[in-house]
């Protein structure tokens, strides 16, 4: 949804104050990479077109100019935040930015006309580009804002929101949204000082946020606050950040100058963020993808497997082959789990009868050694993580990651403080660093949090990759399972 501009500045210890961000984490990617595919269509285009006319050298030997154009183009979008999200612009602007930014490359461009040879470049070849490429970069623009106005792709999570403020600043929010159809979800208003936010739907008072994040499966909280009421804002932001809720701030504040903050804007609104989670948008996105790949390929897998797998279960205990339950997913979403079922058909209801001898504390996970529910055939799935192979199709849908945290059951959830809401604060994955550093073996519930959001805080591709790998290896040694 919303990107901040400005990356942290570090601390002392040379450690951001915040997560870590990177250039990509203002920008959308996508919207990059269509510039770039349309800057080389149309340099193709322009050559076959001026080959007609004038006698050129191969493609290859004009490739100079998409060296030179295209790093131009992306630092002068860039440079007018047009790949931002949050920075909004009517078609008209976007005629005015495209029209100068083309004007500036073809000029920087021909610049460097002076530095090549004159038997690798076409004068021909350079007006036709050069008129060619404002042409089908305004139809792009155009068509682009249009589409996202539309219906925003589908790798992009829509943000479930709730804004806390008074009426006059939460308004002017709302307009801005709505003009420009931003892809997020208003779930309510939350009220401070009693002051009511006529014709839109109130979850409540302030004093209860944590309650209103809880049953409503929040993922930011947008607060949109007078001036004179900042000072009593902090401890409702630091209730957030406990939760793993990223938070942002509406400041209707002139001349406001602020150091090492993420900002963005809102219309004319400055808005500070603090984001616990450290996965930007382009991360996102590359997570998003290695999960297809890995999710279409653990189908395959699990299609064979499941043809000997389901007979076994079948054979041994009647009921279904594939057992689905409620967990919760990505900041409290509900979601239907599959595994294939290890258990006998009625093991929720005996897991009351168990709790007694459950081997973690306060009741938030159920760990129990020679689990009388495990049939013999379960107890083999289990041991070699087969039984967890449905749960590709979680992955696939978008409802888990390959690499996250587990997916706890509602009740669990019901019971947590809030410190450890956090863990649910990104999707829920089919292993995760407390799987691969101990799983079963570890029992103490605040061990399993410590993991699960030093995961979140030091993700990258390269720790995800580093434990599926690792899973593999507990999986074959059919270790810390049971």
């Amino acid at each position: 949804m919303f990107i901040p501009d400005n990356k942290v500045q570090p601390d002392n210890k040379g450690e951001s104050t915040m997560h870590r961000a990177n250039i990509f984490s203002a920008s959308h990617i996508i919207h990059a990479f269509v510039d770039i595919i349309v800057i080389i269509l149309t340099f193709i285009i322009s050559y076959l077109i001026t080959k007609n006319y004038v006698n050129l050298f191969e493609l290859k030997e004009y490739s100079w100019i998409l060296i030179v154009y295209i790093p131009v183009w992306l630092f002068l979008m860039g440079n007018t935040r047009i790949y931002e999200k949050i920075v909004f612009f009517n078609y008209d602007k976007i005629l005015r930015i495209v029209l100068v930014s083309a004007i500036i490359s073809d000029l920087f461009l021909a610049a460097m006309i002076f530095f090549v040879k004159e038997t690798v470049f076409s004068r021909t070849l350079y007006v036709i580009f050069c008129t060619s490429i404002v042409l089908t970069l305004l139809i792009e623009k155009f068509i682009y804002k249009f589409a996202a106005m539309e219906k925003h792709m589908s790798l992009q999570r829509v943000s479930r929101v709730v804004i806390v403020g008074t009426p006059r600043v939460a308004r002017k929010f709302t307009e801005y949204v709505q003009k420009n159809n931003v892809n997020i979800n208003i779930l309510g208003y939350v009220k401070v000082k009693d002051k009511s936010i006529k014709g839109h739907v109130e979850l409540g008072s302030i004093e209860n946020l944590d309650e209103i994040i809880k049953e409503n499966a929040v993922d930011e909280v947008i607060f949109a606050l007078p001036k004179d009421y900042l000072g009593e804002v902090e401890k409702y932001v630091l209730m957030c950040e406990e939760m793993g809720i990223t938070v942002r701030m509406l400041l209707d504040l002139y001349d406001l100058k602020i150091a090492k903050t993420y900002l963005s804007n809102v219309g004319t609104l400055p808005m500070l963020t603090f984001d616990t989670v450290s996965l930007n948008q382009a991360e996102l996105f590359l997570k998003r993808l290695m999960d297809i790949v890995g999710a279409s390929i653990g189908i395959l897998l699990t299609g064979v497997i499941a043809l000997f797998t389901v007979i076994a279960i079948k054979l041994e205990s009647p009921g279904p082959a594939i057992f689905a339950q409620n967990r919760v997913g990505l900041n409290g979403r509900t979601f239907k789990l599959y595994k294939f079922r290890s258990m006998c058909v009625d093991a929720e209801k005996k897991k009351e009868e168990l709790m007694k001898y459950n081997q973690i504390e306060g009741g938030l996970m159920f760990k129990m050694k020679n689990d009388p529910r495990i049939t013999k055939v379960g107890g083999f799935i289990r041991k070699t993580s087969i039984d967890e192979l449905p749960q590709f199709i979680n992955v696939l849908k978008g409802e888990m990651s390959l690499v996250g945290t587990r997916p706890p059951t509602v009740d669990e959830v019901s019971k947590y403080e809030n410190y450890q809401r956090r863990r649910i604060s990104i999707k829920p994955g089919m292993t995760g660093l407390w799987q691969v550093s101990g799983r079963s073996s570890i029992m103490d519930f605040d061990e399993v949090v410590r993991l699960d959001t030093k995961y979140i805080d030091e993700w990258s591709i390269f720790l995800d990759i580093k434990i599926i790998l690792k899973t593999f290896l507990v999986v074959f040694k059919k270790r810390g399972a049971y």
